[in-house]
Order: structure tokens, then sequence, then C-alpha cells
């Protein structure tokens, strides 16, 4: 199915520019893999949020994702593991389909885990974020898998159904021993994937393990993994005063765009993504060209 715009991210700023985009008669589709905003919903008061005073971060998200359900928006609750431009459109990918936009709104959040010592550098050589995917790849051999968010049990049981032996390296509070035999648990705290061309091992503690592959899921996988040619800034996706990437087509708000990290200002800046994605989709169909963003 063929939509107008995409939105990558389920939080204020993701749920605010679907909602906006929505009422404006568009045809879009929100995706959210981690029960919309974990990290607001842990917040046990929220006294700033015009119109609603007192009210916990939980019972925030909650009036969100119920006014959410009530658009015509087709909610996607599956991560996006590829971004890739075609034509002059998008298409996207989650582990179990793909959709294709005409345009996509950013609003991933922020990641608060920094990337481990050659993750970058080993990306798509043998680090990968998605299971469903690579596994395959990785068939009757040896993989290491380190989570922070506990969903990700779903997908490391996957890997022990393809490969030989599952390193599981837990980064969170509360984890439940996976059942299946082949998964080894280490607690030690991973500090290196090592290899020469491709992934050979990591280390954690005074340990090395020997293995083809490294697996990592967290809440938010760094943007430009799945979307390479976007800039970035810090941690921040460089954005323009009317939210354009520097990718045309392609919008962003919220948290992903940097500090003050607050959910008024993430609504706001949705709404803004949206109506600015609406503006260049109604430009390009007359054939005007409207993007005026200058990298410096």
């Amino acid at each position: 199915m063929q939509y107008d715009i995409a939105i990558i991210g389920g939080g204020p700023a993701g749920i605010s520019a679907a909602i906006t985009a929505a009422s404006k008669g568009r045809k879009v589709v929100l995706f959210e893999a981690h029960g919309f905003s974990p990290r607001l919903r842990s917040v046990a008061k929220v006294s700033d949020y015009m119109g609603i005073p007192d009210i916990s971060g939980n019972e925030l998200m909650d009036i969100f994702v119920n006014h959410l359900r009530q658009t015509d928006v087709e909610v996607v609750e599956e991560k996006i593991i590829s971004l890739k431009e075609v034509g002059e459109g998008f298409v996207l990918g989650t582990p179990h389909g793909q959709y294709e936009a005409d345009s996509v709104v950013l609003a991933t959040g922020i990641s608060r885990s920094t990337l481990f010592p050659g993750e970058k550098e080993f990306l798509g050589r043998g680090v990968s974020y998605c299971a469903f995917v690579d596994a395959a790849k990785y068939k009757g051999k040896r993989v290491a898998a380190i989570a922070t968010v506990p969903d990700a049990i779903e997908e490391i049981e996957y890997l022990a159904d393809q490969c030989e032996q599952v390193f599981f390296f837990p980064r969170y509070q509360g984890f439940v021993p996976p059942k299946k035999k082949n998964i080894t648990v280490i607690l030690d705290t991973p500090t290196e994937i090592t290899g020469t061309d491709k992934v050979t091992g990591i280390r954690a503690g005074d340990e090395f393990y020997n293995v083809q592959a490294t697996f990592v899921f967290r809440a938010s996988d760094p943007l430009n993994s799945f979307l390479p040619g976007l800039q970035i800034r810090g941690r921040s996706i460089y954005v323009d005063d009317q939210a354009e990437t520097n990718i045309e087509g392609v919008f962003a708000g919220g948290d992903c765009t940097g500090q003050p990290w607050q959910a008024q200002r993430a609504a706001g800046q949705g709404q803004k993504a949206a109506l600015s994605a609406i503006r260049y989709l109604s430009r390009r169909d007359e054939g005007v060209s409207s993007h005026f963003y200058v990298l410096d």
C-alpha cells in the first residue's frame, strides 16, 4: 500500500505528526516498536504540559495513543530496519514487511546508549540490528546478542533457532534467562566487538568469545544505520527551521533533533514536521521544487 507520509516513532512527536497529517486528509502509517515512549511512561509526574497539569507520563501517553487510535492512521508495531529512496518516494522495511511512502517523518527520540567499540566499524560486516533479517546468514554459527531492552528476547530466541550458539549479554534490569539450551547468558559488560574484514569476536570482562556476528538490540538504533546519508550533529538529526533534513522528502521532529527533551516541545515539532511534509507533497505534485536545505 502507498502512503503519503510514513512516521517512525510513537512518542509525543510521532503521534502529533500522525494526528496532524491525518487531520489534513493524508494517508499515514506510523511505526512504533517499543510500547509508545517508554521514557515518558517512566516519568512519575508531568506538571508542565499545557492544559493537563499533574499527570503521570504513563497517563499522558495513554491520552496521546487513545487520540491516535481514533484517527485513520495505520499503526504498525514493528521496528524499521531499512529505509531506502526509490524513485520519488521511499520503501520502509520491517522484520515482516515493506511499506511505500512519498515522504518520511523521523520521530525516533534519542538513544542514550553509546555505541560499543567496533559496532560502527563492523556494521553490515557482522554487526546487525535485526535477527529476523540477518540470522539466516549465520545459520549453524556462533553469534553474540547484546540487549538493552527486554522485548529483544523474541529475536534472541529466533537467533538460537538458526545458530549453533548464542552468547547473550543482557544489559537491562530484571531479565529472565531464556530456556533454549544453546543460549549462554553472560553477565559481564561487553567492551569491544573485534574483527578484521568482518566480526570475529567480542570481549567482555577478561574473556574473549569467538563469534561470527554480533546482534545489538536497543530501543533506538543509530539513525544512520538505516539511512546512511542522513546528516547528524552529535547525537541529533540536523534539521532546518522547517524540520527538513538534508534528504529531500525526509523530515524530523522531537527529541531526535536535540534538546530540550520535553514532551510539549516534541509534540510541537512533530506537528511542524507533518505540516512541512504536507507542504512538500503539495509542491511536488504541482511540479515545484520545495527543498531549500543547504549543508554547511
